[in-house]
């Protein structure tokens, strides 16, 4: 009889608290805080048992302390590009199904959700998935025509559109039916992705050259942006000519965010390192504005 897990979205350090999550726990694609993992670590022992598995691919200091803690399936990034190639029918089969699946909320982390639940209940994995999943996840290679309309739709949409996807990627490889409802949340969501990207690709022409340092950097205020943004294509699209690219945009709350991102085969940099951060892609970070002008100490940054 088919399971329904319930999937929890998730991100670094914001985990629901333990006793809010149903019986046994499945955590896919979620890095520990960097700033404090062991948090996450005490959050992990909270559940105990009932924590079936935690299966990541970012790298981190702490993992040393979890070689003996068999919950933990810890592959560093440079072995494992994207999380869903950890998860095989092996792994799935010895620790069970899963009642809460806790993942992160990018491509990769959601395909990882539909992953274990397909595996779970049996079914034949689509084969698209791994390797659309190493795309969405490094920005390297070419999707298949199924994984690009599933990361246009997931950054056209929202949570619900997130788990929207798992249930259809489920649906597929399970040969049930997908409503045509459903699938037209998907298509408008992909349309809202595309008109999102003519809007993010006309805010290029106000990038700034940070030319008085000697890196090759560009800047971009998204502050001063209007209307939705896709903040991947305007780093796609400027680090085809730059090592270095520095996104000023809103967070959550109405904070502010810095967005660093680069080419590591383009450029040779790792960002983890420069910034000296654990927990992130090599190639996409958050700094703090200390961080970044420490590193890159240009006057054409504004201050904050």
């Amino acid at each position: 009889m088919p399971s329904v897990p319930e999937v929890r979205l998730c991100r670094p350090g914001k985990q629901p608290p333990s006793g809010a999550l149903n019986g046994k726990i499945v955590v896919l694609d979620l890095a520990f805080n960097g700033d404090n993992p062991q948090n996450d670590i005490n959050w992990a022992n909270a559940l105990g048992e009932r924590l079936i598995a935690w299966v990541d691919h970012h790298d981190q200091e702490i993992w040393n302390s979890l070689n003996d803690d068999r919950r933990f399936v810890l592959t560093p990034r440079q072995h494992a590009p994207a999380c869903p190639p950890l998860i095989t029918k092996s792994l799935v089969a010895e620790r069970g199904a899963a009642d809460t699946i806790l993942c992160h909320g990018d491509l990769d982390g959601i395909l990882s959700a539909a992953k274990w639940w397909i595996l779970q209940d049996g079914g034949i994995v689509p084969e698209w998935l791994d390797p659309d999943s190493e795309v969405a996840d490094s920005r390297r290679g070419v999707f298949t025509s199924r994984g690009e309309f599933f990361d246009h739709a997931l950054r056209g949409g929202n949570d619900a559109i997130r788990r929207l996807i798992v249930k259809a990627v489920y649906a597929e490889a399970m040969g049930i039916d997908f409503s045509p409802h459903r699938q037209a949340k998907l298509e408008m969501a992909v349309e809202a992705h595309h008109q999102c990207v003519q809007n993010s690709l006309d805010q290029l022409e106000r990038a700034v050259v940070l030319d008085d340092i000697p890196e090759s950097a560009v800047y971009l205020d998204m502050l001063q942006a209007f209307g939705r943004i896709d903040l991947t294509e305007i780093l796609l699209a400027l680090q085809g000519e730059h090592d270095w690219v520095i996104l000023r945009a809103r967070g959550k709350g109405n904070t502010i965010k810095w967005l660093v991102g680069c080419d590591p085969e383009r450029s040779g940099l790792d960002l983890r390192q420069e910034f000296k951060l654990q927990g992130f892609a090599p190639f996409r970070v958050h700094v703090t504005f200390e961080q970044l002008h420490k590193r890159l100490p240009s006057s054409k940054l504004p201050l904050g």
